[in-house]
């Protein structure tokens, strides 16, 4: 967990200097998620899915796994 918690420090890092890139907000997503953190994750999905549409199928099955969890 320690390393999850490392490489999520380390993408949020990221994310400030490229905030309009969805592939980063989505493994931020999928961090979160599997750390428990569903709001925080939801958050980052819904961001990459209004940053790049074209993922939806991708990240609407995240969304709808955290729902369903």
């Amino acid at each position: 967990m320690n390393r999850d918690e490392e490489a999520l420090q380390l993408l949020i890092e990221l994310n400030k200097k490229v905030p309009k890139e969805a592939p980063v907000h989505i493994v931020i997503g999928k961090i979160y998620q599997k750390l428990g953190k569903k709001n925080e994750a939801l958050k980052y999905f819904t961001t990459a899915l209004d940053l790049d549409p074209k993922d939806i199928n991708q990240v609407k099955g995240m969304i709808d796994r955290i729902h369903n969890s």
